[in-house]
């Protein structure tokens, strides 16, 4: 009689040992599946706060790397670029955009002071006219 609880009791704790890494195991598989899914919508699921978050991240690391540069309209093109990818309309006209410039040229070194010589903003400035007074707010304390 012992014997055969013992033995019941070793079979119920495997039983219950299995079914933990059974269940483990496939709710791993159900988030990877949810995963998949996600990233195979292409984003249409994205909201759009972190669409804008992420728009700006990239483009102020963007012009960080870029600010000594010489090609305007390889800039500017690579800022359409950057705002098709996050699925940002009008760039050209969101404050969002030139907020992350100046955030970018901060991080490169580039001087308030020197905001207005730097090789792309002329451009910039052609596009909307409020381009440098936006770039020089996000140099505000």
């Amino acid at each position: 009689m012992q014997h055969a609880l013992k033995n019941t009791i070793a079979l119920l704790s495997v039983l219950a040992l299995l079914a933990g890494c059974s269940f483990s195991h496939s709710s791993g598989a159900s988030s990877d599946s949810s995963k998949s899914s996600s990233a195979s919508s292409g984003g249409s699921e994205t909201d759009p706060k972190d669409a804008k978050r992420t728009f700006m991240g990239d483009v102020a690391a963007y012009t960080t790397s870029a600010a000594k540069g010489d090609d305007a309209q390889a800039y500017l093109r690579e800022l359409g670029s950057i705002a098709e990818r996050n699925g940002i309309t009008d760039w050209e006209r969101d404050t969002a955009t030139y907020n992350a410039i100046g955030t970018g040229l901060r991080r490169a070194g580039i001087a308030r002071d020197d905001v207005k010589s730097v090789y792309f903003i002329p451009a910039l400035a052609a596009k909307e006219k409020n381009a440098l007074v936006l770039i020089l707010e996000s140099y505000q304390p």
